[in-house]
C-alpha cells in the first residue's frame, strides 16, 4: 500500500475521534459540542496516532478481547498522559478535565476514560479498523494520492497557525469545554 493511503486513513481515523469526543461531551454536558481539536479543522489527531499505535502494538493481542482491552486502555491512558505533560509544558494546560470524575489523577487520567479506551481498543479492531480501510481503499489513487497531500498541507498549515496564536496569546482559542490549568 501506497503513504497516501496511509496519510489519508490517519485522518480519517483523526476525525473519528474528532467526532466521537464531539458526540459523548455533548451528550455528557448536555449541549452542543463541535470544538473538540487543537487546530480548526475537525481533527483529533491523537486518534490517529492512537490507531497508528494500537495496530503496530497491540495487533498481537486481538486472540484475547480482555487483554487486548487491558493493553489498550494502558496505552492510551499512556497516550492521555504523555500528551497532557507535553501540553502543560508548552501551553501551561491540557484540553480536557476529569477532575470531577472518581479515580482521577490531577484531572489527566480517571477509570472511566481508561475503561472507555480500552472498549474502544476492541471496536477498532473487530469493526473500525477493516471498515475504514475498506473505504479508504475505494478511493481511486488519482483522488487519493492529490486528497492525501491538500489534507496533509491543510492541517499542518493549520496546526502551525494555531500554535503560533496561542503561543502568541497564551490563550486557548481551540476547545470550549474542559481546559484545566496547572500551576
Amino acid at each position: 500500500m501506497e503513504i497516501h493511503f496511509f496519510i489519508n486513513l490517519f485522518f480519517a481515523y483523526s476525525l473519528f475521534g474528532y467526532l466521537l469526543e464531539c458526540i459523548v461531551l455533548s451528550a455528557e454536558y448536555k449541549k452542543l459540542v463541535t470544538n473538540r481539536g487543537f487546530v480548526h479543522m475537525p481533527f483529533c489527531v491523537i486518534y490517529g496516532f492512537g490507531a497508528v499505535g494500537a495496530y503496530l502494538f497491540l495487533k498481537p493481542f486481538t486472540y484475547n478481547w480482555l487483554l487486548l482491552a487491558l493493553v489498550s486502555s494502558v496505552m492510551a491512558t499512556t497516550m492521555e498522559l504523555v500528551t497532557a505533560a507535553v501540553m502543560v509544558r508548552i501551553f501551561g494546560y491540557f484540553w480536557w478535565d476529569y477532575s470531577n470524575k472518581k479515580f482521577n489523577y490531577r484531572g489527566i487520567i480517571c477509570l472511566e476514560s481508561s475503561i472507555g479506551w480500552g472498549l474502544l481498543g476492541i471496536f477498532f479492531f473487530f469493526f473500525l479498523d477493516g471498515f475504514a480501510k475498506k473505504q479508504i481503499s475505494r478511493i481511486p489513487e488519482p483522488i487519493g494520492r492529490p486528497l492525501a497531500m491538500i489534507v496533509a498541507f491543510l492541517y499542518v498549515t493549520d496546526f502551525l497557525l494555531c500554535m503560533y496564536q496561542r503561543l502568541r496569546s497564551g490563550e486557548d482559542e481551540s476547545n470550549d469545554i474542559g481546559r484545566l490549568k496547572i500551576s
